[in-house]
C-alpha cells in the first residue's frame, strides 16, 4: 500500500502486466481492476444497471452533493434529461463567440511575458480562462472576481479527496482536524459564490436563455421546482467538472506540442485557412489533424485517469465471479497505454487517430470521457472549446519547451495534473 500510494500509476500498471486483465485486491473490501476493453464495456454499457458509482464518489458527493456526476437513478436520469438541451449543437455554436472573446483577453495578457522572453506556467491562466468560459456560456455569469477563491477551493478539495481515498477508515469532514477545517471553510466559500449566483438570478430574472434558467424552470412529476440545494449541487458539478478537465487537456496538449516541433508546424499549416480568426462551428470539423493531436493528448494524459463502480448484484466477467458490493476500478490511463491494445503506446503519435486507424480499434480501448449511458454530457462542448482555444494560441504564438522544464511529473489526484506545471517560452508566430 505504501508503494501504491507513492506511485499509484506505476503500481496499478505493474499489477496489470503481472497478473492480467482482471486483478482482485482483497482487504477490508474487495476491489477488481479491469483493463480489457470488452470487460470495461460490460461494466459501463452492457450490464450498466448493475453498477452504481463506486466508493470514491462518496468523497466527491461531500463537496458536489447530488449533482449530475455523483447522483444515481432515477435522480440522475431526470438531471441528465434536464441538462442535455444546454449542450445541443446550436448552443455550442453560439458559445464559440464567448470562447473566442475570453481567449483573446488571455492572449493579450501573455504579450507581456512573451515580449520579455519569460518562461511561465500556462496552467493558472488556462484555469482562469476555462472557468470564465463555462460560467459565461452555461450560466451567463461572470466569475472573474471569484476565480482565486474557486481555485483555492479546488486545491484544498483535491488534498482532502486524495487523503480520504487512501484512508482505510474515513473520518467525516466534521472531525476536528486541520485538513478538515480548511476543507469546510473552502467549501463554504464556494457554496456562497454559487448561492449568490442563484439569488441574483431569482431577484433579476433577465430572460437569459441558459442552463441556469432551464434548471430553475424545470419541474418534477409533482410540479415542484428544483430546490436551491439541488440547484447548487448542479452548478457546483458543472463548474468544477466543466473547467478543470478542459484546462488539463489544453495544458498537456501545449506541453506535447512544444516537445514536437513537427506536430506544431502541421497544426499551424492546417489552421492557416482560418486567417487568424477563431474557427466557426462548421469549420471545427475541418480541423482534423488538430483534433487528432488533442485525442492523442488525452490518450497519454487522460484528465480523468480512473473510474470507479460498485456491483449492485453478483456478476460474472470473463469467468470471474464479481460479488455484490465489490468495487470495480477502471483506469483509462492504463488501458490507453497498454501494449495489448496500442502499438508503441508510450509514443506521441497523433496519426493513430486518423479515420483509417480508428476503424479497427477495439471499442472502449479509448475512453477519456468515460463510456456508456454516463458518457460525459459535455463531450462536444469540451472538444469544441479545446479546439478553439488551441487554435487561437497557435495562431498567435509558437511554443517552446525549455530544457529545465522538461521534467514534468504526473500527479494522479482527482485528475491527472502536470507537476510542477507546464512552463513554456512563447514567441510570436
Amino acid at each position: 500500500m505504501a508503494q501504491f500510494r507513492k506511485d499509484p500509476l506505476a503500481g496499478f500498471f505493474q499489477a496489470t502486466l503481472q497478473y492480467g486483465d482482471i486483478v482482485r485486491y482483497r482487504g477490508f473490501w474487495i476491489t477488481h481492476q479491469l483493463t480489457n476493453p470488452s470487460q470495461i464495456q460490460h461494466v459501463l454499457q452492457t450490464n450498466f444497471p448493475n453498477y452504481r458509482k463506486g466508493r470514491d464518489y462518496k468523497i466527491l458527493r461531500s463537496s458536489l452533493g447530488e449533482g449530475l456526476l455523483t447522483s444515481e437513478n432515477p435522480l440522475w436520469q431526470k438531471q441528465r434529461k434536464m441538462t442535455q438541451p444546454a449542450f445541443h449543437s446550436q448552443r455550442i455554436a453560439a458559445a464559440i463567440r464567448i470562447m473566442d472573446a475570453h481567449t483573446q483577453t488571455m492572449l493579450q495578457r501573455w504579450d507581456g511575458p512573451v515580449s520579455r522572453k519569460e518562461v511561465f506556467d500556462l496552467i493558472p491562466d488556462l484555469m482562469h480562462l476555462t472557468l470564465n468560459i463555462v460560467s459565461q456560456a452555461l450560466f451567463t455569469t461572470s466569475l472573474e472576481s471569484d476565480t482565486e477563491a474557486i481555485g483555492r477551493t479546488l486545491h484544498i478539495g483535491r488534498d482532502y479527496s486524495v487523503n480520504q481515498a487512501w484512508s482505510i477508515i474515513r473520518l467525516p469532514h466534521t472531525f476536528p482536524s486541520e485538513r478538515n477545517r480548511l476543507y469546510r471553510e473552502a467549501l463554504a466559500g464556494f457554496h456562497r459564490i454559487i448561492d449568490r449566483m442563484i439569488a441574483d438570478r431569482r431577484r433579476s430574472p433577465d430572460g437569459a436563455d441558459d442552463l441556469l434558467a432551464m434548471l430553475m424552470e424545470a419541474r418534477d412529476d409533482n410540479g415542484d421546482p428544483m430546490s436551491d440545494k439541488q440547484l447548487r449541487d448542479e452548478l457546483a458539478t458543472l463548474l468544477t467538472a466543466g473547467h478543470e478537465t478542459t484546462t488539463l487537456t489544453l495544458s498537456w496538449a501545449c506541453f506535447l506540442i512544444a516537445q514536437h516541433p513537427e506536430v506544431q508546424e502541421q497544426v499551424r499549416a492546417e489552421i492557416e485557412m482560418l486567417n487568424g480568426k477563431a474557427p466557426g462551428f462548421d469549420e471545427i470539423a475541418k480541423l482534423r489533424y488538430t483534433r487528432m493531436v488533442l485525442e492523442e493528448t488525452m490518450r497519454l494524459y487522460p484528465p480523468v485517469w480512473v473510474l470507479s463502480r460498485a456491483a449492485v448484484q453478483d456478476d460474472e466477467i470473463d469467468g470471474y465471479y464479481i460479488p455484490a458490493d465489490s468495487e470495480i476500478l477502471i483506469f483509462p490511463y492504463i488501458t490507453h497505454r497498454h501494449p495489448g491494445w496500442w502499438d508503441r503506446p508510450e509514443e506521441f503519435v497523433p496519426e493513430r487517430f486518423s479515420s483509417t486507424n480508428t476503424v479497427s480499434r477495439q471499442r472502449y480501448a479509448y475512453l477519456p470521457f468515460g463510456g456508456g449511458p454516463r458518457t460525459c454530457i459535455g463531450l462536444s462542448f469540451a472538444m469544441t472549446e479545446v479546439l478553439v482555444v488551441l487554435t487561437l494560441i497557435l495562431q498567435r504564438f509558437r511554443l517552446r519547451l525549455p530544457d529545465q522544464a522538461r521534467s514534468v511529473q504526473m500527479d494522479p489526484s482527482v485528475t491527472l495534473r502536470p507537476i510542477p506545471g507546464v512552463f513554456l517560452e512563447l514567441s510570436r508566430a
